[in-house]
């Protein structure tokens, strides 16, 4: 009892030591990062006058938006493209997790850190690949149907809407896949047992048991790939700029490009968006009451299940190989070749003279390349450390202490979750051109969006690593006269090691290549590699934007590498 009274004190006597200073400041930060953006967003949102003008609460703002036809064909658009992409990233993800997990493929073992690869790979970059592959004019595998059935027109075209749930769709399989391997993986394989006894045939089984058993999973995944989809920015931004056609994310952003800004609408339409990502959470929430009904993972002992595919087997394993030769191979192929020659051509003996690394050479005479290297590189180091960091106090919080607020502590950093990174960005964007902290325009208001935007996955990430300590080892400390700064400087953060480091690496990967809420707040002095490949792109120099998303692709699969090696030595 003495040492779990020194473990958990009262407030009144705790009230200046460490634990209460450390514990509240990141609380306060945790409050003001999370939550004081949406509430300027929703101001804004409301606000009649242009910035620096004396203005008036008004609705006239939604009254604009909603009286527009052109809202609800972009909010369709936005619906079909997200629900299309999720729906194809769900369907791949669950085939290939269930061939991985449960059956014996060839090779899978060599397959589980290949699906880590695409995640690597930018949107933009991916989207930019595709353009060279497809684009009616000079697509190369166009160009080639053309030669190889002499026909006078392109057969493909990817300035389209169902072109853009394609790729985006392909480009969140590895997510969907890496939530639903870990759900088959433990899947307790007595119920499908049970049915082949009774002689269920294959589909019968995995209709009512293994997808009924996966339905928390499954739709766990789902949401959370829609809400992705619907603020993606690089597939919407170069594909359907070019076929004319518009997302709200996209949207968002051509508010703001506009001259005056339409400050009104972009805060409008960013509030529509929001409000359809807290629904989706909401709805998810409600269902996950129930998800004890699916529980299969008991005391008792158990074996997963492989299943043999028999004579399917090799044509499984082309089918996975296809996967990741049309989101590895010929996307990082078509990228190489354009950055090796001065102007874009299709492959041939005349374009083949013309190959050189003079774009590698010249990329870095760009004057912004090496502003945005050196601001990429500060906030790779700083934002994946300070949110882990904060991360770490407020699993701690949520964990290991008694509060009476954790529960909402825990929903307050769950909260970034469901905001679009496009309206992380217009929400901060607000908070400092109305707050007197000039840090609009420089590199510290994208170090907070960084962080405001990771701190879902770090404490998540924390949290499960939080659990597996027992509290007799900071018990142990506290009876030895130890401050509870110290305990959890030199016991709780070491133990934590392993997955505070991997956390890091994945934060350092998704922050190097992110960019839907840095393009709303970026200026010339505090641009990154990600914003500057769409800025090259946007102003059609092909070889330059090829050459630095090379070494960008480059860069993040070898953090990846690093990332999956940390992955294996904490599990």
């Amino acid at each position: 009892m003495r040492a779990e009274r020194e473990s958990y004190p009262p407030v009144d006597t705790i009230k200046w030591d460490s634990r209460t200073l450390v514990v509240g400041l990141v609380l306060v930060v945790t409050i003001y990062l999370v939550v004081i953006p949406l509430v300027f967003l929703l101001w804004t949102s409301f606000r009649s006058g242009p910035i620096g003008m004396p203005a008036e609460l008004t609705l006239a703002n939604y009254a604009r938006a909603y009286a527009n036809p052109g809202t609800y064909e972009i909010l369709h658009n936005t619906l079909i493209f997200a629900l299309g992409s999720a729906a194809i990233a769900l369907l791949l993800g669950i085939i290939f997790a269930w061939l991985v997990e449960r059956t014996n493929l060839p090779g899978k073992s060599l397959l589980y850190p290949l699906f880590l690869v695409p995640i690597a790979i930018p949107g933009v970059l991916f989207s930019i690949a595709w353009v060279l592959l497809l684009s009616p004019g000079a697509g190369i595998i166009n160009l080639a149907l053309k030669h190889a059935f002499q026909l006078d027109q392109a057969p493909l075209n990817i300035y389209n809407l169902p072109g853009m749930i394609f790729l985006e769709g392909l480009h969140l399989t590895p997510i969907t896949f890496l939530m639903m391997a870990g759900s088959f993986r433990r899947m307790d394989p007595a119920l499908e047992e049970a049915s082949d006894a009774l002689g269920a045939g294959f589909l019968t089984t995995l209709n009512r048991i293994t997808l009924r058993v996966l339905r928390p999973s499954i739709l766990g995944a789902l949401i959370y790939v829609v809400i992705s989809a619907m603020e993606s920015f690089e597939i919407p931004g170069v594909i359907g700029m070019r076929a004319g056609i518009q997302v709200l994310a996209f949207k968002i952003y051509l508010a703001k490009q506009e001259s005056p800004p339409d400050y009104g609408m972009l805060s409008t339409l960013a509030i529509l968006l929001l409000a359809i990502s807290a629904l989706l959470i909401f709805a998810y929430s409600k269902f996950s009451r129930d998800a004890e009904r699916y529980a299969t993972i008991t005391g008792k002992a158990y074996r997963p299940k492989t299943i043999d595919l028999g004579r399917w087997k090799f044509s499984a394993l082309a089918f996975v190989a296809s996967y990741f030769l049309v989101t590895i191979l010929l996307p990082l192929l078509v990228l190489l070749w354009a950055s090796l020659l001065p102007v874009y051509q299709a492959p041939s003996l005349a374009a083949l003279s013309r190959v050189s690394l003079d774009n590698y050479r010249t990329v870095f005479e760009i004057s912004k390349v090496g502003l945005a290297l050196k601001n990429t590189l500060y906030m790779v180091l700083l934002a994946p450390t300070i949110t882990m960091l904060i991360c770490s106090v407020l699993s701690w919080v949520i964990v290991k202490s008694r509060g009476r607020g954790r529960k909402v502590l825990d929903l307050v950093t769950f909260i970034p979750h469901a905001i679009p990174g496009i309206v992380t960005g217009v929400a901060l964007m607000w908070v400092y051109i109305f707050l007197p902290v000039p840090i609009y325009g420089t590199i510290w208001i994208l170090l907070i969006a960084y962080i405001t935007s990771r701190i879902a996955f770090g404490t998540r990430v924390m949290n499960a690593a939080m659990t597996q300590l027992h509290k007799e080892l900071e018990e142990a400390s506290y009876v030895s006269g130890g401050s509870w700064f110290k305990t959890f400087r030199k016991i709780t953060l070491p133990l934590l090691l392993p997955a505070l480091v991997n956390g890091w690496i994945f934060s350092a990967i998704v922050v190097t290549k992110a960019m839907g809420s840095v393009i709303m707040i970026y200026s010339h002095d505090s641009i990154v590699l990600s914003v500057l490949v769409w800025e090259l792109w946007s102003n059609g120099d092909v070889a330059a934007t090829a050459a630095l998303g090379v070494m960008l692709i480059f860069g993040l699969m070898g953090a990846t590498y690093v990332a999956r090696k940390f992955a294996t030595q904490t599990l």
